[in-house]
């Protein structure tokens, strides 16, 4: 590259860096409850994880997305200090855009310790030791350095799915499950300003279906339709966790209501826990812990 080349790629990066850095962070801070919640929340929908998500994206997946030869394409003739966000923006309503394929990329070489240990060359798991340590600060314990002189997979295998799970746990949160990668994923996919037309439309009809009266009163069950709607047309988990958010800061979607939510959309009991486990978890620890909203 020329200097020229190399200072136009620098600015690209910039904002490219700056794009989806507040696309994510405004996307999480809109789906995280704001009153108290009457069980155990996700980790993924609280302020710490929002920390650890963005350190995560600068650290470990820009260096790998802006590594890619397709992504390093889109640079082109584009005076990105004038055009470059206008631009960025059209390229990325292209669902099958470089950027996002690239970005899926880098999430799955992270969270997947056997992909990991075995694709990615005898430098991975270094990189990948030092990349958890100043993420996380913490060390190896003595097992984790025994199986580490074994062999590079060993290295990985406190991946970053393990790691994440131990904050959870330190910080009293549900843990993630391993399919939560979709959550990180999709969250780059889906424009922050269509979450808050959700959760404006949905605190719309529970407004009208649970406060007004008479005429002005929305019919029985609005506000529960409008909640599948946007349950099963965002990506997978974001309307799961926009549900969730619903049953901690408003006040008619409670216990008995997400109960008979849970059982309309879903025909059995194990298709809820395994379609939506976050809103299943939190309705059966309801139970114990919100005695109030039975």
């Amino acid at each position: 590259m020329t200097a020229g080349d190399n200072e136009k790629f620098e600015q690209f990066a910039a904002i490219l860096t700056t794009e989806l850095l507040d696309r994510t962070r405004k996307s999480l801070e809109l789906l995280t409850p704001e009153e108290q919640p009457a069980a155990k929340l996700p980790f993924a929908l609280t302020p710490s994880f929002q920390e650890i998500y963005a350190e995560l994206v600068r650290v470990g997946i820009f260096p790998v997305l802006l590594s890619r030869r397709p992504v390093r394409a889109i640079v082109g003739d584009v005076d990105w200090p004038r055009d470059g966000r206008d631009y960025l923006l059209t390229v990325l309503d292209d669902r099958s855009n470089a950027v996002f394929t690239a970005w899926d990329y880098a999430w799955d070489a992270l969270w997947d310790e056997r992909k990991v240990g075995a694709d990615s060359g005898s430098s991975a798991p270094a990189k990948k030791k030092g990349f958890f340590a100043s993420l996380f600060g913490r060390k190896p314990d003595k097992q984790e350095r025994r199986t580490s002189e074994q062999g590079a997979e060993g290295d990985v295998m406190a991946g970053l799915y393990t790691m994440l799970n131990e904050q959870a746990e330190r910080r009293g949160y549900l843990p993630l499950f391993h399919d939560d990668i979709k959550v990180l994923k999709g969250l780059v996919r889906v424009k922050p300003a269509r979450i808050f037309q959700a959760w404006k439309e949905i605190n719309q009809y529970h407004h009208q279906e649970f406060y007004l009266s008479g005429q002005d009163q929305a019919k029985p069950g609005v506000t529960s339709d409008c909640l599948q709607k946007w349950h099963y047309n965002l990506p997978d988990r974001i309307g799961e966790f926009l549900v969730l958010k619903a049953a901690v800061d408003m006040e008619f979607v409670n216990k008995p209501f997400l109960g008979k939510y849970i059982r309309q959309s879903a025909r059995t009991q194990e298709e809820a826990e395994k379609g939506m486990p976050y809103l299943a978890t939190y309705w059966k620890s309801m139970k114990q812990s919100a005695a109030a909203q039975g």
